[in-house]
């Protein structure tokens, strides 16, 4: 079973379709036992919708400094 490391670093891919078979099947597992993963997949999906409604629109350089930073950091 993955850590939730693993699990993070795995979240956008797994948002895109583009895991295998093998490592979905492992975040998946993953998520059935971890409350805080579930969470940081919510979240991550909110955010996702959010930014499609707005893609419009500019995003404050705040913002974009604070997303930026985030996915460094991810």
């Amino acid at each position: 079973m993955i850590d939730c490391r693993e699990a993070v670093r795995r979240m956008w891919a797994y948002l895109d379709h583009g895991l295998d078979a093998e490592p979905a099947e492992e975040f998946e597992s993953h998520l059935e036992t971890c409350r805080r993963c579930c969470g940081e997949l919510e979240f991550s999906r909110a955010l996702r919708r959010l930014v499609a409604e707005k893609a419009s629109e500019p995003l404050p350089e705040r913002l974009h400094r604070r997303l930026r930073a985030l996915l460094e950091h991810a």
